[in-house]
């Protein structure tokens, strides 16, 4: 319980709101039943209570700092008839310091009473996700394959945000969005497989030019079906190729956008690229055969970033010609996934633990740089298969998380100092394959539909 100066505070706040929005032959109303429940979450909070019938509520909130002379909650906000309705649970509360500590209340009224006692406050402290992870459901039960591959976007059908997963054998599933998902885990519904003779085994996915796309190895007997595109997440359109543009002939495993174009890279050091997701250019000079993993693009120097078997590295100022640099790993050493920040750090992730980094990338140095290789966990041996950022948030550069064989879970700041989760959270167990992440949680999906989300 925090100081009887906290409770002041709130009460002054909310003193002058509660006069004027009393109405005639209204009433206060006590605090929901068990009070309020807080979530931390990145740079943000999920606040959940039982709502009794016919009772509107305010949640309250303000740094436990701010308390002057118990007085005033300075810069405090107050949640109240949000666009003229009352707030509802779950709320999701943004804008939020991580590292700071917020106290959270809630009252509520009847027909537009004076607003009732407060409930007890809870008080969290805002966290970058990665810590904690939420096991997802299937609805109706099904039994996934290996899941290799996430996007997130809005399906055309019904303007409503869902997660895709796709994977083995034609795999799909969807999911929608949305603070209750966040906080209870993700419910996925299959898709039926755009491509069935023969099934394509799907690499990777993304949402890009108001498109799902996802890439894969095209199925028995060729790379026609490598591609595939939809709106609504129900009617596929293959991809188009370009005039001179042969279609895929390997797998396809990796997917990057820089906001333009989106970039495929695959088996046999083979890269592909669009403007408008329908109709794909083969990018024809590739120094290598080495099949190619993992893709990102730097907007700090304006490169793509492509890794792979043997230790591949290779960068691109347009997609089309690419240049082999030397990541340092060594021949043996398959790369399996590259992210880079706005601030110029790219990671590149991959088996024994391998984690290589660079800050010194530039166009003019061809995106050679010179990379280092941390130790990580520190002494992890679990292959990495995936490593991506969180958005930006309150102005700090992303997070990193890796992660891979038998639920190997990292997070960095930096790119060099990578650490697992404290003793006591909630890990996933499965081999882990492929991350999304948001400003607000991260997705990872592995063998046997193993899929997990985190807030924390």
């Amino acid at each position: 319980m925090l100081k009887l100066s906290l409770w002041r505070g709130i009460a002054a706040l909310l003193l002058p709101l509660l006069v004027s929005a009393c109405g005639g032959g209204g009433s206060s109303a006590p605090p929901p039943t068990g009070g309020i429940q807080v979530t931390s979450g990145n740079g943000q909070a999920f606040v959940t209570w039982t709502a009794d019938p016919g009772v509107d509520y305010w949640v309250v909130y303000a740094p436990t700092a701010s308390v002057s002379n118990g007085q005033a909650l300075t810069g405090s906000s107050v949640h109240l008839w949000a666009n003229g309705t009352a707030v509802t649970s779950p709320l999701q509360i943004t804008g939020l310091t991580n590292g700071t500590s917020y106290s959270f209340a809630i009252n509520g009224r009847v027909s537009g009473g004076v607003g009732g006692a407060f409930s007890a406050i809870q008080s969290i402290v805002p966290r970058p996700a990665g810590a904690n992870w939420i096991p997802g459901s299937y609805s109706p039960s099904a039994t996934a394959g290996d899941l290799h591959g996430l996007a997130f976007g809005t399906s055309s059908a019904d303007s409503l945000n869902y997660y895709l997963a796709v994977g083995d054998n034609g795999s799909m599933y969807k999911g929608l969005d949305g603070v209750a998902q966040s906080l209870n885990g993700y419910s996925w519904s299959a898709i039926p497989a755009p491509v069935t003779t023969p099934s394509v085994n799907y690499k990777a996915a993304v949402n890009m030019y108001g498109r799902y796309i996802a890439v894969g190895d095209g199925g028995i007997g060729g790379g026609a079906n490598s591609i595939v595109s939809g709106t609504d997440l129900a009617t596929w359109t293959a991809a188009l190729w370009a005039t001179g543009s042969s279609v895929p002939s390997g797998a396809l495993n990796a997917l990057a956008s820089n906001g333009t174009a989106l970039v495929a890279v695959g088996n046999g050091g083979i890269a592909y690229y669009t403007v408008d997701g329908l109709t794909w250019t083969a990018s024809s000079l590739l120094p290598t055969t080495a099949n190619l993993y993992g893709v990102a693009y730097s907007s700090a120097t304006g490169l793509w970033i492509a890794v792979g078997a043997g230790g591949t590295l290779l960068t691109s100022p347009d997609a089309i010609t690419w240049t082999a640099g030397n990541s340092g790993v060594g021949s043996t050493v398959t790369l399996r996934s590259v992210a880079a920040t706005t601030g110029n750090v790219v990671v590149a992730v991959g088996d024994n633990g391998t984690v290589i980094t660079n800050s010194t990338m530039t166009t003019a140095a061809g995106g050679a740089g010179s990379w280092i290789k941390p130790t990580v966990g520190p002494t992890n041996t679990n292959a990495l298969y995936a490593v991506s950022t969180d958005s930006a948030v309150n102005g700090l550069d992303p997070q990193f998380l890796a992660v891979g064989q038998n639920g190997a879970t990292y997070t960095s700041l930096d790119g060099l100092t990578w650490t697992p989760p404290a003793v006591g959270s909630t890990l996933p167990t499965s081999t882990l394959y492929s991350i999304l992440g948001t400003a607000s949680k991260y997705l990872v999906v592995g063998t046997a539909g193993a899929n997990f989300s985190s807030i924390n």
